[in-house]
């Protein structure tokens, strides 16, 4: 299951990308990124909500215990959203896209002070190829530099995601499904933006069929589907390979966004397409000897006798 959990964290990034090609389109038409983040959760909640109830069982059931976890990753939900649609506003797509995905180092950060991971020199080494490759991606670092307001919110996009895709390894030990999860995540979403609403401009937007059609598409096929794929790969692949293969996403959206928006891919931005792809080789193939290693038998009590022999003589 882990090679399927590794695809399907493959295809969220590549929709993550395209979602966020299209929302450029709906900001350089005036729509507000905090807007878009409102919108993309009531309409996702609102189609997700039915399909939930046509679903065997009790596909909403979240287990008590695991209900402050459930909330704490709605609030992460909403924090990199709301981060991740300000910095695409603030700089190009493929910069912004790639400083959400500074992720894999605030995994290991975060990794090694709770504990949760042990970290090799491979982790490293997988981690810096990946964020050169990004820093290329971006076009050598400018948009970095110039725009400092969205190289914090970018870094801040990249640190709650850390912490989203951590929280979505945990909840498979609380017993929490990929599907009702991605369903809380949208409903506790919609809550926080509904209280939020007096101080946003929905009201004020003026629909055209193009909007609606971006609208359409961003909340269910690169809302949806995506943020299901994800937690469900989290469930199979640890945090810190799910964010490294992640880094398709701003592959992805520079590409959407040369289509969409005629921004253009130099060749360092190639030479960083290379080097990410590169990395997320290097990680599967890590992630599929991990899975390969055959574990080690515990030890009978007869073979531990000549050593407690040993040790006495």
């Amino acid at each position: 299951m882990r090679a399927v959990g590794m695809a399907a964290i493959f295809v969220a990034a590549i929709l993550f990308g395209a979602a966020g090609a299209a929302a450029k389109v709906l900001f350089v038409s005036d729509m507000s990124p905090l807007d878009l983040t409102a919108i993309r959760s009531f309409v996702a909640c609102s189609v997700l909500g039915p399909i939930m109830v046509l679903l065997p069982g009790r596909p909403f059931h979240v287990p008590p215990a695991a209900r402050p976890m459930t909330v704490a990753a709605g609030v992460m939900f909403v924090v990199v959203n709301a981060t991740f649609y300000l910095a695409i506003d603030m700089m190009n797509v493929a910069a912004a896209i790639t400083l959400e995905y500074t992720s894999p180092f605030f995994v290991l950060v975060l990794g090694a002070l709770f504990g949760t991971r042990r970290i090799g020199l491979r982790d490293c080494a997988i981690v810096t190829l990946s964020l050169v490759g990004c820093f290329l991606l971006t076009g050598g670092g400018g948009e970095w530099v110039r725009l400092s307001a969205g190289l914090a919110v970018g870094l801040a996009c990249g640190f709650a995601f850390a912490v989203f895709n951590m929280i979505g390894n945990a909840c498979k030990s609380r017993g929490i499904g990929a599907t009702a999860l991605t369903f809380w995540n949208f409903a506790i979403s919609s809550l926080i933006w509904a209280a939020a609403l007096p101080f946003l401009g929905v009201h004020r937007l003026e629909p055209t069929a193009e909007m609606v059609a971006y609208i359409g598409f961003i909340a269910v096929v690169a809302t949806i589907l995506p943020y299901w794929l994800l937690l469900f790969g989290l469930r199979h692949v640890d945090a810190l390979p799910a964010t490294v293969i992640g880094l398709l996403d701003p592959l992805a959206a520079g590409l959407m966004a040369y289509v969409l928006l005629g921004e253009t891919l130099t060749p360092a931005n190639m030479v960083g397409i290379a080097l990410v792809s590169l990395s997320v080789i290097l990680v599967t193939l890590s992630e599929r000897q991990t899975s390969c290693a055959p574990a080690k038998p515990p030890r009978s009590p007869a073979e531990g006798v000549p050593q407690l022999e040993a040790n006495n003589g």
